[in-house]
């Protein structure tokens, strides 16, 4: 490199590395990153801190991280942002071993850098970002190791380091190393192979083995391998039935893993202009990055969980950022000047894009932290919490062994006879304490859940039974007749329902009529559609409350033409509230 490339390199490693700090997340967000603070506080995979395989030495960075006085989440976020600071540069150096010029290089490693979920990640406490940094370093080391034992010897430690923190990353490095260590033999080094091998499977080997002492042996240790393996067999891969078709799979994974597709599809299409280029022209760059990430684009193709395809997809994006960096080369014959121009573009439209979802990740914590903050508030001891199961682990973190404390996964698990419980809900619940990101910019990037979260007592939650067609988000529509289960009430509760009755669809304005316990509430003619109507009525003590809803007309809208809906749909409930009189 000239004396202006150096310069250029490091100014931009800097400024890079100092835009990381933008990402730093406010708060955890999502499933594993409770599991792995969990395992920074307590390491032990059998009890899933964190879930299997263990990733051992990310933890142990943490941890020596956390040694020091910082929170364990914190220390999870110290070694993320370390490792994207190291994106940049060791992304170019990758790419400078594999053959592309330096503008490519240094293009495609700020394009990688700068894609919206490799940013956001960076700040948070998953340990993708540092994985496949140091996966780079591994990889540009192996392929200087065709020529250099030395820098052989030294990848194949950062490959075992790699593999350590996510056994995967051997799917990114088997290429790089099978590639140097032919070189090698073709030397005739087989000391420096047999080294090799022994350096890189004894730093992977080693960690592993760890993990499994520090999890309570062994058989414990392989007993959650085999259960999550399991897991991600039956749900997670090809083999769940209800999997999409491969097709659609490849598209979410290869073409739009975050939920931007203009970006995403551009970048691929530039991908595409560098491969063929690259064919034409016999250079070996290009085709040599594609193949190195096959071995693990197939794996998550037909093994990893889809709905996680924004994370997944950060260890081979950089496929995606590079060779479009080199297409924009193709399209500018090789101008290093109007080639960097254009890669500038596209990091300043992705800095726009990104940067909303930035500031909310940064300055807010996420809802479910907000729920569990205010029960630490304000729940006493003494009081029931049912806490839905799906932030288990954080509220493990959070709320530790506190008593009391029940999960469920359904809202029929909350017992109807402990009104008075809290309950701690992954959606909008009228009349609770409700804590909500909106479904913006973060909401394409980030996985779709825990967006919202609400706090309310056992009271307003309802148990929809016979009748009752599955909820539609918003609403939830019923037949002719339906009935609900409502929890127990002390003294008189104060009933709410407000629906929608299809008048279009009816020759006749509905008799519709409201029971409670037996007894009937109120009988009424739907004059208008939207019904909105509140009754102050008696609670039972000893048992679940059952409420009957009666409508005289229903539609049936495949019957009428234009749709495929064949259910006959009564009303449309909008909402339903059960709580007690004030």
């Amino acid at each position: 490199m000239s004396r202006a490339q150096k310069n250029v390199l490091l100014i931009l490693t800097v400024v890079i590395a100092l835009t990381r700090l933008l990402a730093l997340a406010h708060s955890m967000f999502d499933w594993d990153e409770g599991l792995f603070s969990l395992g920074v506080r307590d390491f032990n995979v059998a009890a899933y801190h964190p879930h299997p395989p263990g990733y051992p030495l990310f933890v142990a960075a943490a941890k020596v991280v956390h040694f020091l006085g910082v929170s364990e989440f914190r220390s999870l976020q110290v070694v993320v942002v370390l490792g994207a600071m190291c994106l940049f540069p060791a992304l170019f150096f990758f790419a400078r071993e594999l053959g592309f010029d330096f503008t490519t290089s240094v293009g495609g490693a700020a394009l990688f850098a700068f894609l919206p979920n490799v940013w956001l990640h960076g700040g948070t406490g998953y340990s993708d970002v540092p994985a496949i940094a140091v996966c780079f370093i591994a990889c540009a080391l192996l392929l200087r190791g065709c020529d250099d034992t030395r820098a052989y010897l030294l990848g194949a430690a950062v490959l075992g380091i790699a593999a350590g923190i996510r056994p995967t990353n051997l799917l990114i490095g088997v290429v790089p190393a099978l590639l140097a260590t032919y070189y090698q033999i073709r030397r005739r080094s087989f000391v420096a192979v047999l080294l090799a091998i022994l350096i890189g499977g004894a730093i992977a080997g080693g960690s592993y083995a760890g993990a499994a002492i520090e999890s309570g042996g062994m058989k414990d240790y392989l007993e959650a391998v085999r259960i999550q393996s399991k897991w991600v067999h039956d749900i997670d891969s090809y083999h769940n039935p209800y999997r999409p078709p491969l097709g659609q799979i490849a598209k979410i994974f290869f073409l739009w893993p975050i939920q931007q597709r203009q970006q995403t599809v551009a970048l691929a299409i530039l991908a595409l202009v560098s491969l063929i280029h690259a064919i034409a022209t016999r250079r070996r760059a290009p085709l040599l990055l594609f193949a190195m990430f096959v071995p693990f684009a197939i794996l998550v193709l037909f093994q990893l969980d889809f709905a996680a395809a924004t994370r997944y997809s950060i260890a081979y994006l950089c496929v995606h950022a590079v060779l479009a960096a080199d297409g924009l080369g193709v399209i500018a014959r090789r101008s290093p000047r109007v080639q960097a121009t254009l890669c500038a573009l596209f990091v300043v439209l992705f800095v726009v894009w990104t940067w909303p979802a930035l500031q909310l990740q940064r300055k807010s914590d996420a809802p479910l932290v907000s729920a569990l903050q205010w029960i630490l508030r304000n729940a006493k001891p003494g009081e029931l919490v049912f806490v839905h199961g799906g932030i288990e682990p954080q509220a493990h973190f959070f709320l530790g062994d506190r008593p009391n404390t029940v999960y469920y996964d359904e809202p029929d698990q909350i017992s109807l006879l402990s009104g008075d419980a809290w309950v701690l809900d992954l959606k909008v619940v009228p009349g609770a304490h409700n804590w909500v990101w909106p479904h913006k910019r973060l909401w394409r990037v980030m996985r779709r859940r825990n967006f919202e979260a609400s706090v309310g007592r056992a009271s307003s939650v309802v148990v929809f039974g016979h009748g009752w067609y599955g909820d539609e988000g918003a609403f939830r529509w019923m037949g002719a007749e339906s009935t609900t289960k409502l929890p127990v009430l002390r003294g008189k509760g104060k009933l709410r329902l407000r629906a929608y009755a299809p008048l279009d669809g009816l020759d006749a304005p509905p008799a519709i009529e409201v029971q409670l316990n037996g007894a009937t509430i109120e009988r009424f003619t739907a004059t208008k559609s939207d019904i909105d109507k509140t009754w102050t009525v008696p609670s039972r003590k000893d048992a679940p409350n059952e409420l009957r809803i009666l409508t005289s007309g229903t539609v049936n809208p495949k019957a009428r033409g234009g749709s495929d809906d064949a259910r006959d749909l009564g009303l449309r409930v909008d909402a339903l509230s059960w709580n007690p009189q004030q």
